[in-house]
This record gives C-alpha cells, structure tokens and sequence, in this order.
C-alpha cells in the first residue's frame, strides 16, 4: 500500500536534512500512529504521501515513495489527491469555498462525480459525522473544531483508500473526539480504510492505532505494535514525549504499592485490572 525506501529530505530554508534515509512500508488496512516530538519530520514524511513533497513544497529529496503501486514523482497532486486523503493541522488553510455544503462537494465535484452521487455522499457523510446542523452554515462562522470536522467530510466524501490525519483532533471537545474516535474505528475495521494519524495525544492513540512509528531527529527510532511502543514509558520520555496517562498512573501504583501491576495497553483493560486490585 505504503512503500518508502530510503527518502531524505531537506527544505529550501533550512541547511540540513528534515528526514534522512528512511524507509518504512505500511500495508492496507493498518491504521497507525506516527508521533514525535515538533519539528522531527512526522508532517514532512506525511507530506509525500500525496505528492505535497516533492510537487508543491520544494526542497531536496531523494528516495522512492510509492503508494498504491504510485511513485509520487510521476504522479500529479490531484491523482494523488484520489488516493490519499489528507487532513492538514490547521484547518483554515484547507478551507475552500463559502459554505459547508458547497466545501463538501467540492472535491467530488474536480473527481467528475455526478450530482446524483454527490448528493447521495453529501447527506450520507453529515448523517454519519452527526455534523447535518452545519449542512447550511457559512464556513467562515465555523469554530476551528467545525471546520475540523467539515474537512474531514468532505476527505471521506471521495472514498479515498488512504486517510492521512495530522493532529486532526487537536482542536475537538472531549464529545467530538469520542465521536470522531469511534467514526475511525468503524473507516478502518469495517471498510478497511488505511489511517496514518499524526498525533501528540498517546492517550487517544492509545485507543486507536495499532502500530506506532516514533520518529526522532529524522530517524525512525521505533516502530511496532501501539501496546508495545505506547507503554514504553523510558522510551517516550527519551524522546521528550508525554506517556499515556494511563500508563504513568500505573507506573506510579507499581512504584507506591510495591507489588507486580500489569501496565494496560488500553482504556478498557486498565478498568479491569483497577477492579481486580479494588476487589
């Protein structure tokens, strides 16, 4: 699905490289979670699954990207575009045109999509995104959460295989997480969407991905399974990462308690595991 093989990058601005030789592969169905700390390359290496890098930002690069049997240095942005969806970290920039209605068919709409299908989609991706009430709004009056929202309706409104989410819930109240939580669990299990979610939160990764890819200083400094990679606590902390709430809670029992606690790789198994300990 994903293939990256030995890619460097370097932007114009800077003088030394953002990536260096990396490679990784991603198969289709997998929804994983790239994190790191700012500035390490996690938006750059994203950048190049839909073209943005090397046709749109500009800089020096070399390797080989191919997605979906694509290599993205034949390929256009808008045919990438099709395959992979992207979701930029600030919404605004990615906001089109006056209304939501008119942004989610916007895409659809440059595939040749008929009117029909578009309307079909249209109505089907506010009812399952529960975001219909903004069916009529201007995009200019939406909170940055809304627009958040509305982008990503009008991504899964063009079917793409592919969804790349750069902190797409950095600005969502705890009700829309839950609510957009679920959404991608039910795009990946049940439709087999593939998901690279960029994300500062482990704790929502936590429940989310099932790989993770820690990238340092340009270099993959792990990848493999989240409830590995997630409960490493010195590892997160070498990298100048946060460690899931729920892992440094039970980190701290096993530390005050002095007895054998398992550190839960979930929400739900550290419900459990506290009702073992209370009984």
């Amino acid at each position: 699905m994903i293939e990256i093989h030995k890619v460097s990058f370097q932007y114009l601005s800077s003088t030394s490289n953002i990536l260096e030789n990396v490679s990784l592969k991603i198969e289709k169905g997998e929804f994983v979670g790239i994190i790191g700390p700012t500035g390490c390359g996690k938006s750059t290496l994203c950048y190049m699954l839909n073209g943005l890098i090397p046709h749109s930002i500009k800089g020096y690069f070399s390797g080989v990207v191919s997605v979906s049997g694509k290599k993205i240095i034949d390929e256009s942005v808008e045919v990438m575009s099709a395959i992979v969806g992207y979701m930029l970290q600030e919404p605004t920039f990615q906001i089109a045109t006056p209304n939501v209605t008119s942004e989610i068919a916007f895409g659809m709409e440059n595939l040749g999509i008929s009117r029909e299908e578009i309307i079909k989609r249209l109505d089907g991706i506010l009812e399952t995104l529960g975001i219909n009430y903004l069916r009529n709004r201007a995009t200019a009056d939406l909170s940055e959460g809304e627009k958040q929202r509305v982008i990503l309706a009008s991504i899964l409104a063009m079917d793409p295989q592919i969804l790349v989410l750069d902190e797409c819930s950095s600005m969502l109240d705890l009700p829309s997480k839950l609510e957009l939580a679920t959404t991608l669990k039910q795009l990946n299990k049940i439709e087999q969407k593939t998901i690279v979610m960029i994300e500062h939160d482990l704790d929502y990764l936590l429940e989310l991905a099932d790989r993770i890819i820690l990238i340092n200083n340009g270099q993959i400094i792990a990848d493999g399974p989240a409830a590995m990679i997630l409960t490493d606590i010195d590892l997160l902390r070498e990298n100048n990462l946060v460690p899931p709430t729920v892992v440094s809670l039970f980190q701290e029992i096993q530390k005050e308690s002095k007895i054998a606690v398992e550190i839960p790789d979930s929400h739900s198994q550290a419900t459990k595991i506290l009702r073992r300990l209370l009984k």
